[in-house]
């Protein structure tokens, strides 16, 4: 079986400033993306991460790519009190849909926020776009004091659970760290 080819998409949005740590959405999006991109290497996908440009951009790369499936990565912000990741995707009876719960089901376990949700978000450029499924992830909300430090505290964290999700998803042995060092 051919290896799967994964887009990264992380956020592009430097005005989304994060309630503590002096940084934004666009930075730590781009710290998850880069430490899910060596997670999925090593778990033997293709992988390309679109670490400049705006989702315009993205999206013909992703295309022009042939990628399998499409990921962007963002964390949320609404009014400083709600917690929880959310997943969106095209319909929900479709794979972008599919890859969404695989997501989910690891992710979930490791955030704080207790709010958790899957949704069809087909207005969204994203993912109404891509050629690809897309799961459109927001890895919790930086506009509240307990879910911004965590995101910044546990890049390697976030990045392996969303890569344990594509792995369930296409049913792809999950590559620890330790295992990929190992002699």
């Amino acid at each position: 079986m051919a290896k799967k080819k994964i887009y990264l998409s992380p956020s592009s949005q430097t005005e989304n400033k994060y309630v503590v740590g002096n940084t934004n959405e666009a930075v730590q999006c781009r710290k998850i993306a880069a430490a899910l991109e060596k997670a999925l290497l090593r778990c033997y996908f293709d992988v390309m991460a679109g670490m400049g440009g705006d989702m315009y951009s993205r999206v013909k790369e992703s295309d022009d790519w042939g990628a399998d499936l499409h990921l962007p990565i963002h964390t949320n912000a609404y009014n400083k009190k709600v917690m929880g990741t959310r997943i969106y995707c095209y319909s929900i009876n479709g794979e972008g849909h599919k890859a969404s719960k695989a997501i989910m089901a690891t992710l979930k376990p490791i955030t704080p926020g207790t709010s958790d949700s899957i949704n069809a978000k087909p207005e969204l450029y994203e993912i109404r776009k891509p050629k690809a499924p897309t799961a459109y992830i927001e890895v919790a909300f930086h506009d509240n004091e307990v879910e911004a430090p965590w995101i910044i505290e546990n890049t390697e964290q976030i990045a392996e659970a969303i890569c344990k999700g594509v792995c369930n998803h296409y049913g792809v042995k999950y590559v620890t760290p330790a295992a990929e060092s190992a002699p």
